[in-house]
């Protein structure tokens, strides 16, 4: 049977690859050619998009209708860029400088840093509803999760994920994230079968966690704000507008403070526009103990994931002249049971906004859709069925 699974993905591959065209490169700084972690990319007027990993490289499928358009990059601190998809497509490997831009910071009073920053931050959670959209809203992402035993890729799980929220941002908190936000997965493209709870788990859920902005938790609660310690990067330039760069680490890096049951080190950053107080980015790494595997904010009595260690970004984009979470991604690796290493890697990109959608009843924690050829061949393609 899994002669015959891999058979028909690498089918599926060699069938897609005819159909689009795949865009590989590194963004790098044009000053060192060191590597720009978490760049957006996207073709513009479309949801076509995905971000650059740790070291800066990326891969991007592009339908050939959208040749005549132009690909844009933008990342903190930098000067935006956009290519024309034509000229990218005839590389086999793009390499995109992007030029620093920054800010003096000579205005800011060293002395008085820390109330400052708690002022920004303590700003920034306070316009939540004023900045982001309230519900009732729908959104569709494009999942990809992959599990890694031992520096070898075994399974990967692509997926369209549907979810609705009542409320939206217009009251945010832990309490009412979980009763108004739910998902379920529509679509599933993966090579392997759910053949327990196990396999099954997609933790998608652990990805909406890590929306700081929606559920007012972590450094966005002011009650623990005082608990952080929090340093002024710089003053940089995003997208035409400029940003705060803020890190922040705790000595408290218990449930309540990192969102996660067992950790034991966090620090981060937070990316807040200077005009209208808005969180755009969100950086984050975290070491643990252990950590249940449905959720890294429950308690566990097992062994299954063991030495934790992971990072996430949460971006924020405007749709529709509000923020919403538009990109969210997770690199984690542990020790298993067994003490193989396992490394997982989980990424939702926003496809669709809705607004007044028809709400979805629960979450789907667990995972077992049809797979459904003429769907991802029209999804791959770009073209509607």
């Amino acid at each position: 049977m899994k002669h015959i699974l891999i058979i028909a993905c690498l089918f599926l591959t060699i069938t897609l690859q005819a159909q689009t065209k795949l865009i590989k490169g590194r963004i790098v700084d044009s000053n060192n050619q060191s590597g720009i972690a978490y760049t957006n990319i996207g073709i513009e007027g479309t949801f076509y998009g995905t971000a650059s990993d740790a070291d800066g490289f990326f891969e991007l499928k592009i339908p050939d209708e959208f040749a005549g358009k132009m690909l844009f990059v933008s990342a903190v601190g930098y000067e935006n860029q956009s290519y024309p998809v034509s000229e990218l497509m005839q590389k086999e490997f793009a390499r995109i400088a992007l030029v620093e831009q920054t800010y003096s910071i000579e205005g800011i009073d060293v002395a008085a840093q820390s109330r400052v920053l708690f002022r920004v931050i303590r700003t920034a959670a306070e316009k939540v509803p004023d900045n982001y959209h309230a519900g009732p809203i729908g959104m569709k992402y494009h999942y990809l999760g992959k599990a890694i035993l031992n520096d070898s890729t075994s399974e990967v799980r692509e997926a369209i994920v549907e979810m609705t929220d009542q409320s939206g941002y217009s009251s945010p908190n832990l309490k009412d994230a979980y009763n108004n936000r739910n998902y379920k997965f529509t679509e599933v493209n993966k090579n392997f079968e759910s053949l327990s709870f196990a396999e099954g788990q997609t933790g998608f859920d652990e990805l909406i966690d890590q929306d700081i902005a929606r559920q007012a938790n972590t450094v966005f609660n002011e009650k623990l704000l005082n608990d952080y310690d929090l340093h002024l990067e710089g003053v940089s330039s995003y997208e035409g507008d400029s940003v705060w760069v803020i890190s922040y680490k705790t000595a408290k890096p218990d449930v309540a403070h990192s969102g996660d049951y067992y950790a034991t080190k966090m620090e981060g950053k937070l990316y807040i526009l200077k005009t209208n107080y808005a969180l755009v980015r969100h950086e984050c790494m975290i070491e643990a103990s252990k950590n249940n595997p449905q959720n890294r904010s429950l308690y566990t009595t097992g062994n299954a994931q063991q030495n934790v260690s992971y990072h996430f970004t949460t971006i924020y984009q405007k749709q529709g002249g509000m923020y919403l979470l538009s990109y969210m991604d997770q690199d984690k690796s542990f020790t298993n049971a067994d003490g193989a290493t396992i490394s997982l890697s989980r990424k939702a990109a926003l496809l669709d906004l809705e607004k007044y959608p028809q709400p979805i009843s629960g979450r789907s924690y667990f995972e077992d859709t049809s797979y459904d050829e003429k769907f991802w061949n029209s999804f791959h393609t770009g073209k509607k069925l």
